[in-house]
């Protein structure tokens, strides 16, 4: 079934109802087969777009693939990206026959903060529009979550978005173990990255992923429950080996978070025991948490603080829009003010803090409408879970605490310099807009 804005297109819609269907049968026989025969086409063509969005969202727990034959690779990312022009051929094709359908403003008010922040973006890179590497994948990444909002509009969809989103992360931490044996010594020499570009880029796709896969691993029934612990197992691992101490604090902040709004205890004995047993069984986790505590010992934070303190200059130098959004832009400016400093020869990479880097991209606006993304996202998705029972509240907060863990662990790197981790920050978001748009359906029709 071919959906256009969340709503459902089919022949039915079209075909005219007459007064006397004996005295038109013969007009409807020669209309009907063209149509009949159009709109089998667009089945079969929306079919094959759902079919490369579901790959897609596979292929972020499996990692990049390299085809040696064709000396290519294949990745979320690539899959997305191709799968977008399809979708907008689809999308004009639809429109041009059937027109747009009627749909209520309501169910669109939450892109609303989405729609804000790209375009403030957009406007931060005027007038010049260089070093738009960045932007080209944030531009990507937006409309992927589109994508996913029209493509999974059916219920039964959006189920299977999230059991991908769960579970499928277990591909590549048994990728990423098989490829580095000596992971399991426990050092910060051997962290856990590959496939992934960087173990914080591991990280923090598993901070995000870790808690809806133990939603499913509680929820499910038969295979899909097994296959669910053992990715839960997995992936709380790779975590662990990742040492990216955002993501732990962006994990433990969605379990807290999940424990305290259902009231369930055991997650926070479970996220308690966990962090305990590690710090106290292994040196190498205890002395990178103690590193937080001191910073000043660790030369790694100092120099991100260092990149930090001179994002936030920036910032403030430029309050409305900033310096324009992207890591090109902000490496240039910073190393203009390193010039003739002892930090002139320091490589620079970026300040591993969304809110402080987007201040100085995107200056107060940019960073308001992404705090606005972020936190009426979180509310919609709160005030729509604990107006349901309970089976229903349960996804729901699941989905708010894995959004929670990307708004944490935002304090110590960027969910949108990397491929994995920034298509399923917006994965993430279009399955939250997906649940609170179907349980305001699910509302007017009981008022109704």
């Amino acid at each position: 079934m071919v959906f256009v804005a969340g709503e459902p297109v089919t022949l039915r819609t079209f075909l005219p109802r007459p007064a006397d269907a004996r005295l038109v049968q013969p007009m409807i026989q020669v209309a009907i087969l063209p149509t009949l025969s159009m709109q089998k086409f667009f089945d079969w063509w929306e079919r094959g777009v759902f079919a490369a969005l579901c790959l897609s969202i596979f292929l972020l727990g499996v990692g990049r693939i390299e085809m040696v034959l064709w000396d290519r690779n294949m990745s979320a990312w690539s899959v997305s990206r191709t799968t977008l022009g399809f979708w907008v051929i689809l999308k004009i094709l639809v429109l041009s026959r059937h027109g747009w359908p009627k749909t209520s403003q309501a169910s669109l008010l939450p892109l609303v903060p989405l729609v804000s922040f790209f375009a403030v973006v957009t406007i931060s890179l005027f007038p010049d529009f260089h070093s738009l590497g960045d932007y080209r994948y944030l531009a990507f990444a937006v409309a992927h979550a589109v994508m996913i909002i029209d493509i999974f509009a059916c219920p039964s969809r959006q189920r299977w978005l999230l059991r991908i989103m769960a579970v499928s992360p277990a591909v590549f931490v048994v990728r990423g173990l098989i490829d580095d044996p000596e992971i399991f010594k426990f050092v910060l020499a051997h962290r856990f990255d590959y496939p992934l570009d960087h173990a914080n880029t591991a990280g923090y796709l598993l901070a995000m992923s870790v808690p809806l896969c133990l939603f499913v691993a509680l929820s499910e029934r038969g295979w899909w429950r097994w296959l669910a612990v053992i990715s839960s197992l997995a992936q709380i691992l790779a975590l662990i080996l990742s040492y990216s101490r955002g993501a732990w604090f962006g994990w433990s902040a969605a379990m807290i978070f999940h424990g305290v709004v259902t009231k369930q205890w055991k997650y926070l004995l479970i996220t308690l025991v966990i962090a305990t047993a590690c710090v106290t069984t292994l040196p190498s986790l205890g002395q990178r948490v103690y590193s937080v505590i001191r910073p000043s010992e660790d030369p790694s934070i100092s120099e991100r603080l260092q990149v930090l303190k001179g994002a936030i200059r920036l910032g403030m130098d430029h309050p409305l829009l900033g310096i324009g959004y992207g890591r090109g832009r902000l490496k240039q400016e910073l190393r203009r003010n390193y010039q003739d400093t002892f930090h002139e020869g320091v490589p620079i990479w970026h300040a591993h803090n969304v809110y402080g880097e987007l201040f100085a991209e995107t200056g107060l606006l940019g960073l308001g409408a992404f705090l606005w993304l972020i936190l009426s996202t979180l509310y919609r998705l709160l005030r729509s879970a604990l107006s349901k029972p309970s089976p229903e509240r349960i996804v729901g907060v699941t989905i708010a605490a894995s959004w929670s863990a990307a708004a944490v662990a935002g304090f110590s790197d960027i969910p949108f310099y990397h491929h994995e981790p920034r298509i399923f920050f917006f994965s993430l978001f279009a399955l939250a807009f997906l649940y609170y748009r179907q349980a305001n359906i699910n509302s007017r029709a009981i008022g109704h």
